[in-house]
């Protein structure tokens, strides 16, 4: 069995995918949905700060920060400081890489179908 991803990476990224708080941040970050007031971000960044997370969801800024760290040491995205602010965007190639990893783990194709043969 070999994985891509160590295996506490890909718990790690499960997990943090698991609270649907966080589901929906991450699908609204990669989909650009939450707009920012930083005018540091580019709108094809599709990044945003906390504070423009706390206006969309209305949680407080202490379980939004939270849900952030969750994700970033997840690396699901990351952050860049950009002037006073701390900028965080979505990590698509994190996403490839768990699909990639969930799908040879759990559906791997075994010797016989990659080479043709049948065992009976």
């Amino acid at each position: 069995m070999v994985m891509d991803m160590e295996s506490d990476m890909v718990l790690a990224m499960l997990h943090a995918l698991a609270d649907k708080t966080r589901f929906t941040i991450l699908q609204w970050m990669a989909k650009g949905a939450i707009a920012t007031c930083c005018d540091r971000i580019a709108a094809f960044e599709n990044g945003c700060c906390v504070a423009d997370v706390v206006a969309v969801t209305g949680l407080a800024q202490p379980t939004v920060s939270h849900h952030l760290k969750v994700l970033e040491k997840a690396g699901l995205v990351h952050k860049e400081p950009r002037g006073p602010w701390t900028c965080y965007f979505p990590n698509p190639q994190a996403i490839d890489a768990l699909l990639t990893t969930l799908r040879a783990e759990l559906y791997p194709k075994n010797d016989a179908e990659s080479n043709g043969s049948s065992c009976c």
